[in-house]
């Protein structure tokens, strides 16, 4: 009997999930787990899995596995806060996205004392696409994609993520502020303002005032607009 690698069940596991075979994706990615204690994809996979079961309690529990793994997981902390909305535990939710954007502020800070690799970058979009292949209805996904592209100075790249991402969830506000960035790096002002103007109506539907905010000052710049 030929003994799978951590990895070779991992990647079974996605074309399960892709087969709409769930349990058998589940318990690959168990197994992948178990044999490697540090292999964050499944860990990840498996929150992701569990969230789409509505197994929230179990999915909940694999991820503060992760984050005891790795305190710093931005995605962690970001699929938690899904959990948490999906129990109707705002607060909590609230919480666990504050921790999310505070690591994401630690890591550009740290990003900015040294200037990204190339390889860097790419290693980072493969990832992330790796993210949406698994679950192509994952705005995180997108917006996570979008975001290492912006910060490439790959605008085409950004705005088709950030534009996928607003077609999954129509008020996910941050996806219309950086996906009008992207449409602006490449110079398309008109273009830019509309989305803005979507997505500060977005904003509003969501509640996301501070996103809400950043359009709107956006917008004026553009248009010349004093505040």
């Amino acid at each position: 009997m030929t003994v799978l690698s951590s990895r070779e069940l991992y990647e079974q596991a996605l074309i399960d999930h892709r087969q709409g075979t769930f349990e058998a994706a589940r318990d690959k990615l168990t197994q992948a787990i178990e044999l490697s204690p540090s292999f964050q994809d499944a860990y990840e996979a498996l929150a992701v899995l569990l969230f789409n079961l509505k197994q929230y309690d179990d999915a909940i529990a694999v991820i503060r596995r992760w984050i005891k793994l790795n305190p710093n997981a931005i995605m962690a902390q970001t699929n938690l806060s899904r959990c948490y909305v999906a129990k109707g535990m705002i607060l909590e939710a609230e919480n666990a996205q504050a921790e999310a954007r505070r690591l994401g502020w630690k890591a550009e800070l740290e990003g900015k004392k040294k200037e990204m690799p190339a390889a860097d970058f790419e290693d980072r979009i493969a990832r992330y696409k790796k993210v949406i292949a698994y679950d192509p209805a994952d705005v995180l996904g997108y917006f996570s994609l979008g975001s290492v592209y912006l910060e490439a100075g790959r605008f085409r790249d950004a705005a088709d993520a950030f534009e996928k991402g607003a077609a999954v969830d129509p008020v996910h506000s941050a996806s219309y502020l950086n996906w009008g960035l992207a449409v602006q790096g490449l110079g398309d002002k008109v273009k830019a303002a509309k989305i803005w103007r979507q997505g500060i109506e977005a904003a509003k539907a969501r509640g996301d005032m501070l996103t809400e905010k950043k359009m709107s000052s956006h917008l004026r710049a553009l248009e010349n607009k004093p505040a």
